[in-house]
């Protein structure tokens, strides 16, 4: 039996217009992507609506890219629509499509799932322009303002390799804090970037084990004391994201028994991690991140979107990725990064 929320995500795509007829009969797929906003060219800035559908809000890094937009927003003047879909793309399609109905002439879309949404931003995005930010589905769309994990992981772990090396280790074990299941580009993607990053430092490295976090600092608490727990002799406990790294290095923190473990997180640039970074100096527990601004994703994908709808510039304009800037953070450049007082 389909339940209601299925029920009202196959109407909205049903209405999305996954197939037009013709008169005599021919079908005709309509998955052209839109060359102009919504509701036609606006000749003042203060007329447009961009709707922005963020995958979730559980992650520091995702509200903070929600609080830079509404800013922004508010100091261009013109009007925005957000909704987090708590990581379902079924309730995405459906906010999505309440967005539209509001008179969003341009979507932000923070995709939930890279394989799972093909079809459905494939419609989506021949309706209204669609500007992917931190998650995109390769493919549909307009274009894609995106972090370069792998990078932002390498240069991570190329930092961590150093710090292992100036202990005088010759190798680590080391166990990972990854995303929920739904993950299936960005995570994968920095996990990859850092342990390149450790090779490319000469450091070599096992892994003893690997549980979600959900990039949650709670979540990723637990999941680090239970492998911790299993793994006493682990050496570097790796977060995707500075939150679950947080969450470990609450573990770790003050106690004796882990007095020989450190954390390190593959990309974020989270301000709490970074202030653990600048207080540790070079022999601190908490070791690196990587760049990873939400408000330099929320500036870049709003001017986009904000230039399409004012008739700036055209989608086809636009290559179909740009990254923003890719850095490794550590004991030695932290300084040029910190900032107590950012969003993020």
């Amino acid at each position: 039996m389909i339940g209601a929320r299925r029920r009202t995500a196959l109407a909205a795509m049903g209405a999305a217009g996954v197939l037009m007829v013709s008169a005599c009969g021919q079908i005709y797929p309509s998955s052209a992507p839109a060359q102009g906003p919504a509701n036609g060219v606006k000749s003042d800035v203060h007329q447009v609506v961009v709707g922005f559908a963020q995958q979730q809000l559980q992650a520091p890094y995702f509200a903070a890219m929600q609080v830079e937009a509404q800013q922004i927003a508010d100091q261009q003047g013109f009007k925005i629509l957000i909704q987090a879909a708590n990581k379902d793309p079924v309730i995405q399609m459906n906010q999505m499509q309440a967005m539209m109905a509001q008179g969003a002439d341009v979507l932000i879309v923070n995709a939930t799932s890279v394989k799972g949404q093909k079809e459905m931003m494939t419609q989506v995005a021949s309706k209204i322009p669609v500007v992917y930010i931190d998650t995109s589905v390769p493919g549909t769309g307009t274009t894609s303002v995106q972090s370069d994990n792998l990078t932002i992981g390498r240069e991570s772990g190329k930092i961590t390799a150093q710090r292992f090396k100036d202990m005088g280790k010759t190798s680590i074990k080391m166990v990972i804090l990854t995303g929920p299941a739904t993950d299936e580009f960005v995570g994968p993607a920095r996990r990859q970037g850092f342990l390149d990053g450790l090779k490319e430092g000469g450091m070599p490295f096992e892994i003893q084990s690997e549980q979600a976090g959900d990039y949650a600092q709670d979540i990723g608490q637990v999941a680090a004391e239970n492998m911790l727990a299993a793994h006493p002799d682990t050496d570097l406990v790796m977060g995707l994201n500075d939150s679950m790294t947080l969450g470990a290095y609450n573990v770790i923190n003050g106690k004796d028994k882990y007095k020989n473990v450190y954390v390190a997180a593959a990309a974020d640039g989270q301000k709490e991690g970074e202030a653990l970074i600048k207080s540790g100096g070079c022999t601190g527990k908490y070791i690196s991140t990587g760049l990873n601004s939400p408000s330099l994703a929320a500036q870049e994908a709003l001017q986009i979107a904000v230039d399409i709808a004012t008739g700036k510039k055209k989608p086809s304009d636009y290559p179909p990725q740009s990254f923003t800037k890719a850095v490794g953070i550590g004991c030695k450049n932290i300084d040029d990064y910190y900032d107590p007082n950012s969003v993020f």
